[in-house]
């Protein structure tokens, strides 16, 4: 597998931390900006609850760049395509422009990924 194909690794570590770490500890400053009611901080820990995914996620991505685990590569993408789809699916029911941006930004991260991989046999990933 290529190399640069890891490096894709690190642009979703980065996006995810970048979300996770304002959601988890300043939810109540970031939940505006985004175009979210912040009454929403104080009904449930659900917002804190993403941050803490993303912060999770951005461990595993980036545990993946830094071993270069191959196999999870491919699933990375998966993973993202289902992100893409759910996004897009809540943007339609609630027409939030914030969500536009996410699926831009995980879109260059699969396309990115996907572009590294142009020349792999992919089968032997499924």
């Amino acid at each position: 597998m290529p190399t640069h194909a890891f490096k894709w690794q690190l642009y979703i570590s980065f996006y995810t931390a970048l979300l996770g770490i304002p959601l988890l500890f300043f939810p109540k400053a970031v939940i505006p900006m985004m175009g979210f009611d912040p009454a929403m901080v104080d009904a449930a820990p659900f917002v804190q609850l993403t941050g803490m995914f993303l912060l999770s996620l951005t461990l595993i991505t980036f545990r993946i760049w830094q071993k270069k685990t191959e196999e999870m590569v491919l699933g990375t993408v998966f993973v993202r395509l289902f992100i893409i789809v759910t996004l897009a699916i809540l943007y339609l029911n609630g027409s939030f422009p914030f969500l536009l941006m996410m699926i831009a930004v995980v879109s260059i991260g699969v396309i990115g990924t996907l572009w590294s991989l142009r020349g792999v046999n992919l089968k032997q990933f499924l």
